[in-house]
């Protein structure tokens, strides 16, 4: 097959070479060519091209000076594609963007005669502030263009292109990126819960400022995006260096501005930075690109920068490396705290980055196979768009069919799905079946999801208004109704007002009992909640328990776990020194003690097994328990690693006292290891009497040590375990969760208008009341009276609990002669909590500026002051004795 490919820059021949270099496309023959009259992209892509293209030629369809109009050139690029591909005998094309000025025409040449097959090559999944009737930014129209097939990096991008507009879309493929989902390195950051820290505190700040043409390519006004940089270098210039790196295709006269900006040092444009090369800088700033990955590599933070005249704006993305921003002002006290505290102040809410990027290692492999199987697009009939190849047409459709498909398409679904907890981390096992199940969802379905942590939100109602849009919410797990402060009031608030709330429970009776005495109040305020709301629960044991606790239906859907990357079977035959390897946190819960006894026992009896343990070490170990030195303690291990060692081991030993469906013993099925496991685990209800699995009924040495020698002797039964397998893998799953939750099923359509949805139901860039509280302290330690003073009156509309902010804002009353005003705040601030004698102090300072109406308060502040110190000392010296 003769494949052609389409590059309009330097990234199309990169990803031009790594497609080139999949195992499929060895049997087909491969031509390049670009369409370029003014010579300076051409200039690149034939630089490139003898870089990495090992001596392919790049045709370039037009002679570098021919003379024409931006018109002429349009039309001629459409006759000279199509003469291009009739000529070379041309089978398939491949391109990379049809929405640019040259890509439209290619693809309104090629379309109707030949499979053109649309690879991503950038991050295109943007949101909108504002969304007219008026056209949008090209990306919208991503694969509008008809083309045979489309290749996306992630779920978001898939939701995008196939729920974009009523018609029937293109064939829409989740192949991953080119360079990215491929990279093990980007995946272990991806997933990681952990960002580096740099230098000692108060250290000046190296700080990159990744410009974009925001005015060359028409996203933003040229004097607004200016007027934005000039502001952001210098509010960026008070902690230390900056250095600005244009885009490449920025035009000359934006360099030439650029090179007048006092104060920064601006890089040549045509130089790419890698992640070795960010890795000098403290801090990046950036609008919005695909750069971030290039940031992640590096460890280091990155801000997506937005001001209000962009109206395109990053998605929110959940990393502790990334944070989205508005304003200057919050840029800059990011960056100030970073600064002080080495703290980098990411997003506390938004999407993992799976949503956006699908890891496989096969990337190049699943394009090269879309390409293969493409077929040109139906032609576009009268009335309407042709249909997707394989697409049933509704004259196809029996009367009864066609009759329910009218209901179905009227239905009422929901479309937009909140899940709330307190962790979206890969870190822990809780949060990993509901992203995983989310990613499936977007990719499939109109509906909008966001995630919500409520770590960011001080009391319940700003949680709730955080919420207001969404139809349904779902809780994930328990651990936000023990863990969080206004979990419990948040959803009494919910169920009060007739919203829809559901809880995805993973904790079974041993936490129930630990949580009771932990945290005795919220679990007893939790137990009056539970009635009220629909469970859905991992096990059928789990379920009758939450039957015992008052819920009427809890409703049994599982769990699931992420396609990973690579996924090697254990052998069938049992090695010589047999491994017994158990995957969880080291602590009580997950049987580190029976672990440790099997592991002496089986030395005592000459047994020649190996025990190994991965998983980190928690507070959560009693001091009676022992941790043996006949196990291997491996400590955490990225995902990889951990599939590694499964399928480096004979059989997975579940020490679990209670665990309601361990998703360790779904990975261990899916490696086909023999699996031996407490009997009161949920594992049992799907692996009882499968050859391969053995159950223990005495919770002891002696008998887990039986169960595990019963097993070893034992063939995996690949039937039984394919059936478990396919019970837990991801489209099961996610039609169960769909049904439980009554969302669209995958392709159906809701009558919801989804663009308003969308508008309505996002992530906001502001953040929490606590990030928007640094800024306030930043810009009154600083002078900045009118930015603190504006930033507070924002703060006090969605809190008034912060005494920082009240008496902050007292004082910039009290500077400002405003002694009434100051007297309300200073009154505010001693109504709410904190440390009282602080607060007094702060109160008593602050009235003392106000001279002769503020002396009364000023004295009983101070007295108040004294007094609880004189009290707290009392209660120390009580306690002590």
């Amino acid at each position: 097959m003769h494949i052609a490919v389409f590059v309009e820059n330097r990234n199309g021949v990169d990803l031009t070479r790594r497609i080139m270099t999949a195992p499929r496309a060895a049997r087909h023959t491969f031509s390049v060519f670009t369409a370029d009259v003014n010579g300076e992209v051409a200039r690149w892509i034939a630089e490139e091209a003898a870089h990495r293209l090992d001596g392919v030629t790049v045709r370039n369809l037009f002679e570098v000076g021919e003379a024409m109009s931006d018109d002429e050139f349009a039309q001629a690029l459409k006759v000279r594609a199509a003469g291009y591909a009739r000529e070379q005998g041309i089978e398939r094309v491949v391109l990379f963007n049809d929405q640019s000025r040259r890509g439209r025409k290619v693809t309104e040449a090629l379309t109707d005669d030949l499979p053109v097959v649309l690879v991503q090559d950038g991050h295109l999944d943007f949101h909108y502030k504002r969304l007219g009737t008026g056209r949008r930014d090209q990306n919208w129209y991503y694969g509008a263009s008809r083309p045979a097939a489309v290749c996306v990096w992630g779920p978001a991008m898939a939701q995008h292109v196939g729920f974009r507009t009523a018609e029937p879309g293109p064939p829409v493929h989740i192949t991953g990126a080119l360079g990215h989902s491929d990279d093990p390195t980007l995946l272990t950051v991806a997933r990681s819960g952990l960002h580096r820290t740099t230098r000692e505190a108060d250290a000046p700040l190296r700080v990159i400022v990744l410009d974009q043409p925001l005015g060359d390519q028409g996203k933003m006004p040229r004097p607004a995006h200016r007027d934005e940089l000039t502001r952001l270098v210098g509010a960026l210039g008070e902690h230390g260096t900056v250095d600005i790196k244009p885009h490449p295709s920025t035009q000359a006269a934006h360099l030439t501005w650029l090179a007048g900006l006092p104060g920064v040092t601006v890089l040549e444009a045509d130089t790419l930075l890698d992640a070795d090369a960010l890795a000098a800088y403290d801090l990046a700033i950036t609008f919005f690109s695909t750069t971030y990955l290039q940031t992640l590599r590096a460890g280091v933070p990155l801000v997506l920068y937005n001001p209000e005249a962009l109206n395109i704006v990053f998605p929110t993305i959940h990393h502790p490396l990334l944070r989205n921003a508005g304003t200057t002002e919050e840029v800059a006290a990011v960056t100030s705290r970073l600064r002080r505290s080495r703290k980098f102040l990411a997003n506390q809410h938004g999407s993992p980055i799976e949503h956006f990027l699908a890891f496989r290692d096969d990337v190049a492999e699943q394009i090269m196979t879309v390409v293969e199987d493409a077929v040109p697009p139906r032609p576009v009939t009268e009335g309407g768009t042709g249909a997707a190849p394989g697409a049933v047409r509704p004259s196809g459709l029996s009367l009864a069919e066609r009759a329910l498909a009218e209901v179905e398409r009227r239905a009422n679904r929901p479309s937009t799905l909140a899940v709330v907890g307190v962790s979206f981390s890969y870190i822990t096992g809780v949060a990993v079946p509901v992203l995983t199940y989310t990613q499936a969802l977007i990719a499939q379905s109109p509906v909008d999801v966001h995630y919500f942590d409520l770590a960011a939100f001080p009391q319940p109602e700003h949680a709730a208004d955080a919420l207001a849009d969404a139809e349904i919410v779902l809780i994930n797990s328990m651990a936000p109704f023990w863990r969080s402060p206004i979990a419990n009031g948040l959803v009494e608030g919910l169920l009060d007002a007739g919203r829809t709330v559901m809880l995805y429970a993973h904790e079974t009776e041993y936490v129930f009992n630990y949580e009771a005495e932990r945290s005795a109040e919220r679990h007893v305020e939790m137990l009056k909640l539970l009635p009220r709301l629909t469970v859905l629960c991992v096990s059928k044991a789990q379920a009758d328990m939450f039957r015992q606790l008052g819920v009427t239906d809890p409703i049994v859907i599982y769990n699931t776990v992420p396609r990973d990357i690579h996924r090697t079977r254990a052998s069938a035959t049992v090695a010589e020194r047999p491994r017994m390897v158990m995957v969880g946190t080291v602590q009580d819960r997950k049987g580190v003690d029976l672990f440790s006894r099997v592991a002496e026992l089986a030395y005592a009896r000459g047994l020649p097994w190996r025990f190994s343990w991965v998983g980190w070490k928690t507070p959560r170990i009693a001091r009676r328990t022992l941790l043996s030195d006949r196990v291997e303690w491996m400590g955490a291990l990225s995902r990889d690693r951990v599939r590694e060692e499964l399928a480096a081991s004979d059989v997975f030993f579940l020490s679990s006292v209670d665990d309601p469906m361990p998703l360790s013993v779904v990975e261990a099925v899916q490696h086909r290891l023999r699996i031996a496991t407490f009997h009161r685990v949920g594992s049992r209800e799907v692996l009882e009497g499968v050859s391969g699995y053995r159950a223990y009924t005495e919770y002891t040495p002696e008998a887990a040590l039986d169960a595990l020698a019963a097993v070893l002797d034992e063939d995996v039964d690949e039937e039984r375990y394919r059936e478990v397998e396919e019970l837990f893998d991801i489209p099961a799953f996610s039609a169960r969760m769909s049904a439980a939750l009554s969302l669209p099923a995958p392709g159906a359509a809701v009558a919801h208008d989804e663009e308003e949805a969308r508008n309505r139901f996002s992530v906001a860039i502001g953040q929490s009341v606590a990030f928007r509280t640094d800024e306030f302290r930043d810009h009154l330690r600083a002078g900045q009276d009118a930015n603190a003073f504006r930033i507070g009156k924002e703060i006090l509309r969605r809190s008034t609990q912060s005494t920082d902010v009240l008496v902050g804002m007292a004082e910039l009353h009290a500077r400002a002669g405003r002694a009434q005003d100051a007297l309300t705040m200073l009154g505010g601030a001693a109504c709410v909590g904190g440390r009282r004698s602080r607060v007094w102090m702060e109160i008593a300072r602050v009235a003392e500026m106000l001279g002769a109406e503020g002396r009364s308060l000023q004295r009983f502040a101070r007295r108040e002051a004294l007094r609880v110190k004189v009290r707290n000392r009392a209660a120390r010296i009580g306690g002590a004795e």
